[in-house]
């Protein structure tokens, strides 16, 4: 039975509870609504883990005849700057006659059932599965600005979802500086920050680190959440590990500029923050305007960094992702790409899918090429016609010919760039991006198109909506391959533009899905340069980076895991040596990282030897067996390439009858003994048995004992270990009693 999320409230105290977290906050009588506690669940709270106020210097108290009380001191749920609070605030407002505005009192609460839904934003879908939120609303006494902020509890899940709203109830303009989905104070308890970092080709790598005093911040400017630091932070025990330890983990929906920070305080106070960057951000909101911050997901996991991933890949999986591809197992692809960069043709194409077929393949890509007079980078964004020098006639022919095989056919686009030599431009050259009176700068010969405005919306919106009319295609690529310099439009202020940006691009994506709702859309960004779950509401799986290296890839599929379930990420088996890097790693070893998500490949199947192609045919015959498990099953991770020679994940079903490990080194050690890798996670009274060997071993044993095996000899090489049980048999005690 699914274990129910409550809100519960007694004498100023809210308990928001899920199986197994609690969430306690208290509102005191001069109006601050304080944080108490969030962790392991609690079956009551009376202040025990308060302290007693004491009084500190150059703190300023709100009642002057209790100066042991002050907001510099006290665990907040939100603060707002020039009321005694020195630290990062997550609210800051702006009167129209330019002087601060934060002076808040509570003005009531409300639950309700269901989700609060920010408007349009991408946000966590109801399921048949309850939720309830609560609604704690303030007034601002002189503005009348009235902020709601919103928590919301699900069954089945230890997520706290947090956003808030911002109400201009006067008469007169007001200005938002800073509108942060989230602030959580807690204690100093020796916590380590776990954030990521990367660039392109290399992104989510793993940084850990102790939390000092001071401030530490990640972020994007970028226009975009970025590779550089994607908007997620963990806060862990000391020595929290994958398996067990406690991790409080906080990301946001959205795709955008974004700020995650942390402050350990002069007295071991630790405060995060996340939510839009407030840096080149104002928004002006008129007499009966609101603003919404973006969905932040707060995960609380009392069982290590697996605990808080099963959590995020369940709630993401129920609740995020588009519901007709949660949990539908995908084509397996061949993307033109790196078999053909920008030189493709109908005549070059037709032999691609016939073979394709043959090998064993659901879905042909073509890739970047097939549009306007597109021969490099240099042209012909959004001018998405076809090049009918490269594709006389269209692409009927392809479509019919991938019909008849059997096989699907997909396309790429890179629907919000424009390049200054395309039709589009020279007929709407105030359609890109740029400050007005200013020359915007090129990346990669291309602008970003203005989609803050509405008529740039419509246009893409339109002229996707006609392709997919006339080309039934099964799957699109959406690519973004620059991020933002020039963030003007000839319409907005300067210091709105990203935001309403991302409001555009929400509301196309939001149209094309709807319209097209059988469409897979993967989404991209030079590989994972957008990777969030805002882009995953409407697209449920992503290329996650440029760099398809077999080695590589285990780090940046590693990393990935933490929020995301393997069905949300895409692997390729590329050509060796590899684009990227150069490296010649083995066939089954890229088989075996790509197997271990949403496997595809992006080579030249055509001048293949016979005996690839016959590994291509059983990779994808095994993969197709296994698939399963990407898409319905439990993803946990064994060992991490951050922190030794041997990366090891496992892919099991729900009830624990297969588990499909892969194992990875970067090079065989002639005196190394046997690997011993120890497999929790599996059912401890059951038996399993090593499909390779066909002994059998109880789960128990592999959890406390662990699993030897050799890797063979050579550079990069995979172990991939499949255990199967038959759930009538149990494990029994094979010693005899002395």
């Amino acid at each position: 039975m699914t274990k129910t999320c409550d809100i519960k409230v007694r004498d100023g105290v809210f308990h928001l509870s899920g199986p197994q977290m609690s969430y306690i906050m208290e509102l005191r009588p001069d109006q601050a609504l304080l944080h108490r506690y969030w962790g392991p669940g609690l079956n009551g709270y009376d202040g025990a883990n308060q302290p007693d106020p004491a009084k500190r210097a150059f703190a300023a108290a709100l009642d002057p005849d209790d100066p042991r009380f002050s907001l510099e001191t006290a665990s907040l749920e939100f603060s707002s700057p020039h009321r005694g609070d020195f630290r990062e605030a997550s609210v800051a407002l702006r009167r129209v006659d330019g002087h601060p505005a934060g002076r808040w009192h509570f003005a009531g609460y409300e639950i309700r059932d269901g989700l609060h839904k920010p408007e349009g934003l991408p946000h966590l879908r109801e399921t048949e599965s309850g939720a309830r939120t609560l609604a704690v609303c303030f007034t601002e006494e002189t503005s009348s600005a009235e902020l709601t902020l919103y928590y919301s509890v699900m069954d089945g899940s230890d997520a706290l979802i947090r956003s808030a709203r911002i109400t201009n109830a006067g008469r007169e303009p007001i200005y938002i500086e800073r509108a942060l989905s989230a602030l959580v104070d807690k204690p100093f308890e020796g916590d380590e920050l776990v954030t990521f970092y990367g660039s392109h080709l290399k992104e989510f790598q793993i940084s850990r680190r102790p939390l000092g005093h001071g401030v530490t911040s990640i972020g994007s400017r970028r226009g975009a959440s970025s590779p550089q630091y994607p908007p997620f932070a963990a806060l862990c025990s000391p020595g929290a590990d994958e398996h067990s330890g406690e991790v409080r983990a906080v990301q946001l929906i959205y795709s955008g500029n974004h700020t995650v920070s942390t402050e350990r305080d002069q007295y071991d106070q630790v405060r995060t923050l996340i939510g839009i960057s407030p840096e080149d951000f104002s928004w002006k909101l008129e007499p009966g305007e609101s603003f919404e911050t973006p969905q932040a997901v707060l995960m609380f996991s009392g069982a290590g960094f697996n605990g808080m991933s099963q959590e995020f890949h369940r709630l993401y999986t129920d609740r995020l992702f588009p519901p007709q591809w949660a949990r539908k197992e995908r084509p397996v692809l061949l993307n033109s790409w790196e078999m053909a960069y920008f030189d493709v043709s109908e005549e070059k194409m037709l032999p691609v899918i016939r073979e394709a077929a043959d090998l064993g393949f659901e879905l042909v890509v073509l890739d970047d090429g097939w549009f306007g007079r597109r021969n490099d980078s240099k042209s012909s964004l959004g001018d998405w016609t076809v090049n009918e020098e490269k594709f006389p006639g269209g692409l009927e022919s392809l479509l019919g010919e991938a019909s008849e095989q059997g096989i699907q056919f997909g396309i790429w686009f890179e629907p919000e760039m424009i390049s200054p030599d395309s039709d589009l431009m020279r007929a709407h050259p105030d359609w890109a991006a740029a400050y007005p009176g200013a020359e915007p700068l090129l990346s990669r010969s291309q602008l970003v198109l203005d989609l803050t405005r509405r008529d740039v919306q419509d246009y893409v919106l339109d002229t996707l909506s006609h392709f997919l009319e006339t080309y039934p295609v099964s799957y699109i690529k959406w690519d973004m391959n620059r991020h933002m310099t020039d963030a003007g439009s000839a319409l907005l202020a300067p210091d709105q533009t990203v935001h309403r940006y991302m409001l555009g691009l929400y509301r196309i994506l939001g149209g094309l899905t709807e319209r097209f709702p059988d469409v897979l859309f993967e989404n991209c960004s030079s590989g994972g340069g957008r990777f969030d779950p805002g882009m995953s509401f409407y697209m449920p799986q992503t290329w996650c980076s440029d760099n398809s290296d077999g080695l590589d890839r285990q780090k940046i599929q590693y990393g990935a895991s933490y929020t995301f379930p393997p069905s949300a990420v895409t692997a390729h088996v590329s050509a060796v040596p590899n684009h990227q890097t150069g490296r010649n790693v083995p066939f089954a070893t890229r088989a075996g990282v790509a197997a271990s998500m949403n496997m595809g490949y992006e080579l030249n199947i055509l001048d293949l030897p016979p005996e690839d192609k016959e590994q291509i045919r059983r990779q994808i015959s095994a993969y197709k067996n296994e698939r399963d498990l990407v898409t319905g099953g439990e993803f946990f991770r064994l060992c991490s390439p951050f922190e030794g020679d041997v990366c090891a994940w496992m892919l099991t079903d729900p009830e624990r009858r297969r588990a499909v490990i892969y194992a990875f080194t970067p090079a065989y050690d002639a005196a190394q003994i046997p690997v011993t890798l120890k497999v929790p996670y599996l059912k401890e009274e059951q038996l399993y048995t090593d499909e390779e060997t066909g002994r059998s071993f109880s789960g128990c044993e592999l959890k406390k004992a662990g699993f030897a095996f050799r890797f063979d000899r050579g550079d990069y090489p995979a172990k991939k270990i499949v255990l199967r049980t038959d759930m009538s048999k149990e494990a029994g005690n094979d010693h005899e009693t002395v």
